[in-house]
Order: structure tokens, then C-alpha cells, then sequence
């Protein structure tokens, strides 16, 4: 007779709330459906638009295995915040210096931002849950994650032409920065137990909390030492120990660049997989960018179209 109950504990349900909430609040970006048309508004070219797209996906490309590294050698909940907080930079850009510039720098912003937050949050989702015994629960933790992910980004799209035509792109773009601000502080409230520095053995979540309490330790303790460096480094000798750490790890993270590099340059496949991922965030861009939508010279007063997704100038 099976007397186990599937239910799990209090503390697994809270952290997968916790997750599933950065997840929706990150998402939940009302200028997703219409920065296009911001962009249109103040006069960009669909070939400007183009090489707007094609940065954003350049920039998130080459950011994406440095962050990698960095989760690895200082805080994860600290990237999970700095993320959001970098592409709501990026939107308040936008909305307050509108021009091509403006609009490139926020890109750069969002992909930094979003390359940041990719690795570290499933990292740090994967070592909580293996903390509190429920590391085979990852899957539907992250499945609902992305499930909530997905609403938000459906709920953003139908909410952005209403907010736009009654308040204008203004308001989209606040409310917009106000989603990333709530994500940074979600993220903020997310748990970790994990010394920073200490993830670069692989060796998972369980260990940490042990060099994090006991980081004066003995000679056994490269690990901790690494997670000290922060800056409490082990008393005697095991200074020496914190300080080599960072060391190892910044070598280790050239090893992993240079290795990359090697392959994309050695591996014409690679190179090209790369080059088609800018390629086609750029023509996206392009298609979706509704220059159909807009006329060139958009009139002054311009009141909404039939077309429901959009608020475009034509009468």
C-alpha cells in the first residue's frame, strides 16, 4: 500500500512559486508587441531596424558564455537581479532619448541583461532543489516556469494597444521598466545557499552550505577557499588559498572563451550556425517590424486602425 504523498514540502513549493513568478514578471514586457513601432514612430528605417535586431542577437550571442562563467564565480541571485535591472535601463533609454542610439544601446542592455539572467537561473533553480531533496522535480519546475512565462508574454501582447492608445507609448514603456523592476526584486527574494565561486567544481548545490559556514577550513578546502574570496579569507595559510582561486577561475573561463573561439573558427558548421542566428533575428526583425503598417510620414493626430494587434496612422 503506498502511504507517500505526492504533495511536496512547504519549502519546495515556495522556491517554485519564487520561480515561476521571476519567470512571469520577466516576461510580462508590454513594449514586446510594439518597440517596433516605437522605433517607426521616430523615424528608423526598416534597415535600421534590421541591424537593431541583428545587435540584439550578436550581443546575446557573445555574452552568453561569459555569463556561464560568471554564475559560476559570483553570486547567481546577484546576476538575477543585475539582469532585469540592465533591460529596464535599456527601456528607460528608449522612452526618455528616443533616436537610433538610444535605441542600439538599449538592445546591447536587453541581450547583456538576458544572457545574464539565462544560465544563472536554472543553475541556481537545479541547486535549490537538489538542497531540499527534490532535485527530480527540476523538470516541472521549469515547465511551469516557461508555462508562466509564456502567459505573461500573451497577457503583455493583448494588454500593449489598449495601454498604448489610451496612454501612449509612454505608459508602455513605464509599465515595462516597472515589470523588470518587480523581476529584479523577485529575484532578489530567491534563495541561495551557494558560496559564490564554489559551482565552478560541478559538483552541485549539497555541498555548498558546508564551506559557506566553515570557509576558515583546513587544507581540504579549495572550494571554500574560492567561495571566501569574496572576501573572508581562511585564517593561516588559506589566504593564499582564497586569493589562487579567482585566479584558477578567470583562467578557466579564458580556457572555455579560447576553446569556443577555436571551435567556431576551426568548425565551419559552428561558424555558420552562428552567423544564421544574427542573420535571422535580423530578417525577423525585419518582417515584424509593421513598416507596412505605418505610413512614411506618419500624420500628426492618427487614431487605430481596424488591425487589433496595433495602434498604425492610417484613418
Amino acid at each position: 500500500m503506498l502511504t507517500v504523498s505526492s504533495r511536496p514540502p512547504a519549502a519546495v513549493r515556495r522556491l517554485e512559486r519564487r520561480l515561476s513568478l521571476y519567470a512571469g514578471l520577466e516576461d510580462f514586457v508590454l513594449l514586446y508587441p510594439l518597440y517596433a513601432l516605437l522605433f517607426a514612430e521616430h523615424g528608423l528605417s526598416t534597415a535600421e531596424m534590421s541591424s537593431l535586431f541583428a545587435l540584439w542577437s550578436l550581443t546575446a550571442l557573445l555574452v552568453e558564455v561569459p555569463s556561464g562563467v560568471w554564475a559560476d564565480l559570483v553570486s547567481r541571485r546577484l546576476l538575477l537581479v543585475l539582469g532585469p535591472l540592465l533591460t529596464a535601463t535599456g527601456f528607460a533609454l528608449w522612452a526618455l532619448l528616443p533616436s537610433y542610439a538610444a535605441f542600439a544601446a538599449g538592445f546591447v542592455l536587453w541581450g547583456v541583461g538576458g544572457a545574464l539572467r539565462s544560465g544563472a537561473y536554472e543553475a541556481l533553480a537545479f541547486e535549490e532543489l537538489s538542497r531540499l531533496g527534490a532535485g527530480a522535480r527540476y523538470a516541472r519546475a521549469m515547465g511551469r516556469a516557461s508555462a508562466w512565462s509564456m502567459a505573461a508574454t500573451a497577457a503583455a501582447t493583448a494588454a500593449a494597444a489598449p495601454v498604448a492608445g489610451l496612454w501612449g507609448m509612454h505608459a508602455v514603456a513605464a509599465a515595462s521598466v516597472a515589470a523588470c523592476l518587480l523581476c529584479a526584486v523577485a529575484g532578489a527574494a530567491l534563495p541561495e545557499h551557494r558560496t559564490p565561486g564554489a559551482g565552478a567544481d560541478r559538483s552541485g548545490g549539497a555541498p555548498s552550505p558546508a564551506p559557506a559556514h566553515a570557509g576558515d577550513g583546513p587544507g581540504a578546502a579549495p572550494p571554500a577557499g574560492t567561495g571566501g574570496a569574496g572576501g573572508e579569507g581562511p585564517g593561516g595559510g588559506g589566504g593564499t588559498a582564497g586569493a589562487a582561486a579567482p585566479a584558477r577561475g578567470l583562467r578557466a573561463a579564458a580556457a572555455v572563451l579560447r576553446s569556443g573561439a577555436a571551435e567556431v573558427r576551426g568548425t565551419p558548421r559552428v561558424r555558420r550556425a552562428l552567423l544564421l542566428v544574427v542573420a535571422v533575428t535580423a530578417v525577423w526583425g525585419r518582417w515584424t517590424s509593421t513598416s507596412r503598417c505605418w505610413p512614411r510620414r506618419p500624420a500628426r493626430r492618427r487614431r487605430p486602425c481596424r488591425c487589433w494587434s496595433c495602434w498604425c496612422g492610417r484613418g
